[in-house]
């Protein structure tokens, strides 16, 4: 891992905690109802380039991890889907968004009525999650900070359950980007630099083992530079099942702009 990235995205991300940047990225367009419980000031700082929870499908009782989580909100969407019999794991290398989510839980379980969130401090190439431990890993727009996203999903799939599955929300390149636009710090942070290509993207899942990778959802995030950037939905199962159905079918929007 490249920790002078790492070190900056965290500054990056961790500025943007305390003083929202409604220009960082495009923010999901969540439905009133599935944030109804989430005080204001994680709706404030959620950035991304489309929620990918409205399409994972997630049944009561199950294990959710949510990567990059940030102020939390996915995680928080995500415990009302799981209900009181599931469990919700966020992890995210910023303190200072940790912070904010482990200010809110507190609120949203007693909106919900049950506790079931916790955030972990850790890094996505390296999880602090116990192997075959979760049935879902979600993330929104995060894998891309990662200049090593093999390591990544080789760590999804050590922490999934034999049948688990993951459906990833992220930014993706047109074409393969040019030295000095990955040498970009603030384009690192603004989800760019980072960004492979769809094809290199679903490539580094299939490596690692990953059946039935679907792109789902396809939608403009941003032209910069003369280059185009698309946000996805990716989904993608551990073993050779079909991915979930309900994803597999769904035409809805997870990205924005």
């Amino acid at each position: 891992m490249d920790d002078k990235v790492r070190d900056d995205v965290s500054k990056f991300y961790g500025a943007a905690a305390e003083d929202p940047m409604e220009s960082l990225c495009c923010a999901p367009n969540y439905d009133e109802a599935e944030v109804a419980h989430i005080p204001k000031k994680v709706l404030d700082i959620s950035y991304g380039c489309g929620s990918p929870i409205s399409l994972a499908d997630i049944k009561a009782g199950e294990v959710v991890a949510d990567l990059g989580s940030g102020g939390g909100i996915d995680c928080f969407i995500a415990a009302k889907l799981v209900g009181k019999s599931g469990r919700v794991i966020g992890v995210d290398m910023t303190a200072e968004m940790l912070k904010v989510a482990r200010e809110t839980a507190p609120v949203v379980a007693e909106n919900l009525g049950y506790d079931i969130v916790e955030f972990e401090e850790g890094f996505l190439e390296d999880l602090p999650i116990a192997s075959g431990t979760v049935d879902i890993v979600t993330s929104n727009c995060v894998l891309n900070l990662s200049p090593d996203k093999g390591r990544v999903f080789l760590e999804i799939y050590r922490a999934l359950k034999p049948n688990g599955r993951f459906c990833i929300t992220d930014v993706v390149s047109e074409v393969e980007l040019p030295e000095e636009v990955v040498k970009d710090k603030q384009m690192w942070g603004e989800c760019l630099s980072g960004a492979l290509t769809e094809d290199a993207f679903k490539s580094a899942a299939k490596e690692v083992g990953f059946k039935s990778i679907k792109i789902i959802s396809k939608t403009l995030y941003r032209e910069t530079k003369g280059l185009r950037f698309n946000s996805i939905t990716m989904v993608g199962s551990k073993t050779e099942k079909d991915a979930d159905s309900k994803a597999a079918s769904s035409c809805a929007s997870g990205g924005c702009c």
